[in-house]
């Protein structure tokens, strides 16, 4: 995967762990997707508020934390409330 240069986070994206994710990494959906073993329109379903399997969650979690990004899985399902 490339590594593109952080961008700086916009209020919007601390709402959604998922964009959060995206956006302080620099990683689109399909890359995320690829690495999550997951279609694009999965990564774009979490962003709109689908609720993912806790295996996803937790794959997430972990993808995260590799990329020196903090993610929680309260975090993760937090934002569905």
């Amino acid at each position: 995967m490339v590594v593109k240069p952080k961008r700086n986070l916009q209020f919007s994206d601390l709402s959604n762990p998922w964009q959060r994710f995206r956006s302080q990494t620099g990683v689109s959906q399909t890359e995320l997707a690829l690495e999550l073993g997951l279609g694009q329109s999965a990564i774009s379903g979490y962003e709109s508020g689908d609720i993912p399997a806790p295996k996803v969650a937790v794959n997430f979690v972990k993808l995260a934390k590799r990329h020196k990004v903090r993610m929680s899985l309260d975090e993760v399902y937090a934002c569905l409330g």
